[in-house]
């Protein structure tokens, strides 16, 4: 089983993902939700940007609790009244967040174009997110290339 090197696991569910599953089989448990290789690439985006790279924060007192893995009892997820499939619930899309957003957002374009990141094809467009994070996610894409999409 692949552990990440530069995240621990509570920067990759939600509080109620990681209380729930911990309490019931231990904290490893939750690696498990995802594949290695999406795992791997986290890895290589954090190395690669050369600087911290914060997905989810809860656990040392911060406000991003739904930035990568959300269940069905998470408040994004509950809070639908419209069908919602989502890379979020599919342990397959990350919110990325570090002190220049912009530099990430073209690093991990790099990586992409390059064929270094076996796992992430598609980005958020910095239209929607204003580089306030950087939304990566799995979800396929034409011929398997990089997509820049707006939400």
């Amino acid at each position: 089983m692949y552990i990440c090197k530069h995240f621990n696991i509570k920067e990759l569910v939600s509080k109620q993902v990681f209380e729930y599953f911990s309490k019931r089989y231990g904290a490893n448990f939750c690696w498990k939700f995802f594949q290695e290789q999406y795992l791997k690439d986290l890895d290589l985006i954090r190395e690669y940007h050369g600087q911290a790279v914060i997905i989810n924060n809860w656990h040392i007192g911060g406000n991003l609790s739904q930035c990568g893995l959300r269940s069905n009892v998470d408040p994004l997820v509950k809070a639908k009244t419209t069908p919602y499939c989502s890379g979020h619930t599919l342990g397959i899309a990350f919110d990325l967040h570090s002190s220049d957003n912009k530099k990430l957002f073209k690093d991990i374009e790099t990586l992409i174009n390059a064929g270094r990141i076996k796992s992430f094809k598609r980005l958020e467009s910095p239209q929607s997110t204003k580089y306030l994070w950087v939304h990566v996610d799995g979800l396929q894409t034409q011929n398997g290339k990089l997509e820049i999409f707006v939400a």
